[in-house]
């Protein structure tokens, strides 16, 4: 019983995490304007730029205090400075001042990336499938319900005092964490290496992170690619010519198709059969993709968008379930820390590209330009991530003094 609630809370402390990081995504143009007088459109692009770059720098460097430092202390550190910041952020007075109180926030947050790697641990190597499964219905139902609460609360007078009550979930999620893990031993183990062994973890370490890295990279840029100028597309006069509140309809789509993809992900992702899951999905994902770009039809739409939530879910859990499978017990922390790192780096690119791309052809051609990265990112994982390899050891942490 005290499995589920720990296991419970954990997931708890994701769904926040995501949820406050969406929160204002879909409407900071309004919110800068509204709160703090921003009328410069530009401001949201540098503002957003700013915090994945944050996170991209931030996110390795938890990985690496995970190796000499219990994963449990780091994850309390996080959350009880995030508390602090986030009530900050209500304090803002204007746009520079939110944009630092955000950055700090984010190099604490960041921190929350040990939570998703300790449910593994916790869950253990048989139940991966499933809390893999679960993590992304949990972090796509936080997307939905952050998008309704970030048009919600831009209708109030003072949209800042949220984060007043954001900082208070903070505080009762760090005490039932706390509560919780009480005789969770999560102190990294050292164990003795032999220098050969060194050398030939140390090679095998690189070439696997940096591999599966680029594959996330490329995997996240192309799939956030569509994201930027969605609504611009489909409320456009020609071929759609829909209303605000359907086009936020249908941008929600994937996220509500990714939870319901969690039965599957859980009976099919085990892990003799990852390489044929990424296949047969990505085959599936570039083909909603072109058809998104491609059809004049809101009903085709509308199933290409279906289909494209299902398996974006489903490869990319392939992709994290690669990662853990193949890193050791003192790794994964540090593991999962960088490819998030290669994954904001896709998520900072993308909407720089979508911009490009949209300025110099139509609003159409992300669609057509995610499905071509896809099949790249395909081609290149399975000529590296997905041939025969056997499980790298990482190198335990440096003992103490």
């Amino acid at each position: 019983m005290k499995q589920k609630w720990l296991l419970g809370t954990l997931f708890f402390c994701v769904f926040l995490a995501w949820f406050t990081e969406v929160l204002l995504s879909p409407f900071y143009p309004q919110f800068f304007r509204k709160v703090f007088g921003v009328e410069d459109l530009a401001y949201t692009g540098y503002y957003i730029f700013v915090c994945r770059l944050t996170v991209v720098i931030a996110s390795p460097l938890w990985g690496i205090l995970a190796r000499w430092f219990s994963v449990k202390h780091l994850i309390y550190f996080g959350q009880l400075g995030s508390a602090i910041m986030t009530a900050m952020m209500a304090t803002a007075t204007n746009e520079k001042q939110f944009l630092w109180y955000t950055v700090v926030l984010l190099v604490l947050k960041s921190s929350y990336f040990l939570v998703y790697t300790l449910i593994i641990q916790l869950a253990g190597e048989s139940q991966r499938s499933t809390v893999a499964g679960t993590y992304q219905a949990v972090s796509h139902g936080a997307i939905v319900t952050s998008t309704i609460a970030g048009a919600w609360m831009m209708g109030w007078e003072a949209p800042l005092s949220l984060f007043y009550g954001v900082a208070i979930v903070d505080l009762i999620q760090l005490a039932l964490c706390i509560y919780l893990l009480r005789g969770v031993e999560t102190k990294p183990q050292n164990k003795p290496i032999t220098q050969e062994s060194k050398v030939t973890t140390e090679k095998q370490q690189i070439g696997f992170i940096l591999a599966i890295g680029m594959a996330i990279l490329t995997f996240q840029l192309a799939n956030n690619l569509i994201r930027p100028y969605f609504t611009e597309y489909v409320i456009a006069p020609e071929p759609f010519n829909i209303s605000l509140l359907n086009s936020s309809i249908l941008f929600l789509i994937p996220s509500v198709m990714a939870i319901a993809a969690l039965p599957y992900i859980h009976f099919a992702c085990k892990p003799n059969k990852l390489k044929q899951i990424y296949t047969f999905g990505m085959v599936l994902l570039v083909a909603s993709l072109f058809l998104q770009g491609w059809t004049n039809s809101l009903l085709f739409l509308i199933l290409s968008r279906l289909v494209y939530g299902f398996f974006l879910a489903v490869t990319e859990t392939v992709l994290q379930l690669k990662l853990f499978n193949e890193s050791s017990e003192t790794g994964i922390h540090f593991n999962y820390s960088v490819a998030a790192s290669f994954a904001n780096v896709g998520r900072l690119g993308a909407p720089l590209a979508a911009s490009w791309l949209v300025s110099n052809y139509n609003l159409a051609a992300p669609f057509l330009i995610a499905a071509i990265f896809s099949i790249a990112n395909w081609i290149f994982a399975k000529i590296t991530i997905f041939q025969n390899s056997q499980k790298p050891q990482t190198l335990p942490p440096v003992p103490q003094d």
